[in-house]
């Protein structure tokens, strides 16, 4: 079933999500000669101002839609549960489980493909405005050798694992992102009135929380890690995967902690009316 919640997901999401996608990659390849007229002229003119309007529009373009995934990663959540749809999404045989996760899942979805249009967006613009070009096969082969010898230095095995690590934490960080909002609408809409400045207080005491938790763990490791010999005993590598899995428990338990918060209410304390 939750695929099935998932593809609705994406029907519902995707008329809005994929013509934006497009359009910032046709900005891309513009924005991309533009740089290039730009660096052909000399004077001020109309075609100037244009080049220069097309590469602030591509900029506002990639602001924009980061802007309304995050909008719209809301917008699904409050709509589809917490308002008049909730009376249908609430009575389909469905655990609110699979709810969640339908619209955590597809969210995550929706992150991950602004991130990675930001990078396709910048290759485009580079490589159409600064001539980029493939490398000849002797400076592949230069390029390949200095790889080999930073990964023989380093290892596979920790490569690897820092390539896990990372994904892991872009999978925590949106998770995060996403379910302290959740968590937010879920304890503001149990109200019968005020409910979206509740569900604003709510995610403002929750990042207060958050910061002073944070702030103790900070003064509370500090003077430890200054009078203890843990950087004379610990390789870089070691460290850096240290502090990568520390991420990752907080991460993990943030994340565990915004779950059980906004299913407690969904199930229990919510109110439709």
């Amino acid at each position: 079933m939750l695929g099935k919640l998932m593809k609705h997901e994406f029907r519902a999401t995707g008329r809005i999500m994929l013509p934006l996608l497009a359009a910032e990659l046709i900005l891309a390849v513009l924005a991309g000669f533009s740089v290039r007229g730009l660096e052909r002229m000399e004077d001020m003119s109309f075609l100037h101002a244009l080049y220069v309007l097309t590469l602030i529009v591509f900029g506002l373009g990639m602001f924009a839609i980061a802007v309304v995934v995050f909008v719209l990663m809301i917008q699904r959540f409050y709509r589809s549960l917490l308002r008049d749809e909730g009376y249908l999404s609430m009575t389909l045989p469905v655990t609110v489980d699979a709810q969640i996760w339908a619209k955590l899942l597809t969210s995550f979805v929706w992150f991950l493909a602004v991130g990675a249009l930001f990078f396709l967006s910048m290759f485009v613009v580079m490589s159409i405005g600064s001539y980029i070009t493939l490398p000849d096969l002797e400076e592949f082969r230069e390029f390949w050798r200095s790889m080999e010898a930073e990964l023989r230095e380093l290892g596979v095995g920790s490569m690897a694992l820092y390539l896990f690590e990372m994904l892991a934490a872009v999978f925590l960080g949106v998770c995060v992102t996403c379910l302290r909002c959740y968590a937010s609408m879920a304890i503001g809409c149990s109200a019968a009135d005020h409910k979206l400045i509740l569900s604003f207080v709510a995610y403002f005491l929750i990042g207060i929380a958050l910061g002073m938790t944070s702030n103790a763990a900070v003064f509370a490791v500090l003077p430890r890690l200054e009078t203890s010999s843990f950087f004379e005993h610990v390789s870089p590598a070691r460290f850096m995967h240290t502090v990568m899995l520390g991420n990752l428990v907080i991460g993990a338990g943030l994340s565990a902690l915004f779950y059980l918060v906004t299913r407690y209410f969904l199930k229990n304390k919510l109110n439709l009316a």
